[in-house]
C-alpha cells in the first residue's frame, strides 16, 4: 500500500475559516447552495433565488448568515446544490480583511463578501460584531445575532 501521509505538523492550526468557535447556544439553518462555484467555509451567504437557497455575497441581496465548516464536504467549499450550514446566531471564525477590534461593527463588501470593520461603501451586518481583535488581515471571531 502506498504512503498516504508521511509528514505531520507538530502543532495544528488554532482556528480555521468557518469553525464554530465555542459551544454557546447558536442558530444554524440549512440552505441549498445555488451558485455554480459553491460557497466557501466562513463566507457570507445572502438570499438566493428560491426561499431555501443561498449564494455568496452579491449587492442588494439580504444577508442570511455565514457558512460554517463541514468536514463531510470535499475541500473547503459547499458545492452547487449541497446543503449549506448557515450560522445566524453564534460565534464563527472568519477572515478579516483589515485590523479589527473587539466590539467593532461588521461590514461586508457586497461584490466580494470580504469582511471588514469599514462602513465605506460596504453593507452592515445588523446584530454582528467582532469578538476578537487582529493587528491586520487574519482570522478573527465574528459574533452573529441576526434575525
Amino acid at each position: 500500500m502506498p504512503t498516504i501521509q508521511s509528514t505531520y505538523s507538530a502543532q495544528h492550526a488554532r482556528w480555521y475559516e468557518g469553525m464554530v468557535l465555542n459551544q454557546e447556544p447558536s442558530t444554524i439553518v440549512t440552505r441549498v447552495a445555488e451558485d455554480a462555484e459553491g460557497i466557501g467555509f466562513g463566507k457570507v451567504c445572502v438570499q438566493g433565488t428560491a426561499d431555501n437557497q443561498v449564494v455568496d455575497s452579491e449587492a442588494t441581496v439580504k444577508f442570511c448568515g455565514i457558512a460554517i465548516a463541514d468536514a463531510g464536504q470535499p475541500g473547503d467549499t459547499y458545492a452547487q446544490y449541497a446543503n449549506v450550514a448557515v450560522m445566524k446566531k453564534g460565534v464563527v471564525v472568519v477572515q478579516a480583511s483589515v485590523a479589527v477590534a473587539v466590539g467593532d461593527a461588521v461590514y461586508y463588501v457586497p461584490a466580494t463578501g470580504v469582511l471588514t470593520n469599514s462602513a465605506s461603501g460596504n453593507t452592515l451586518i445588523a446584530g454582528a460584531q467582532w469578538d476578537t481583535s487582529t493587528s491586520g488581515a487574519g482570522l478573527a471571531a465574528l459574533r452573529l445575532n441576526t434575525p
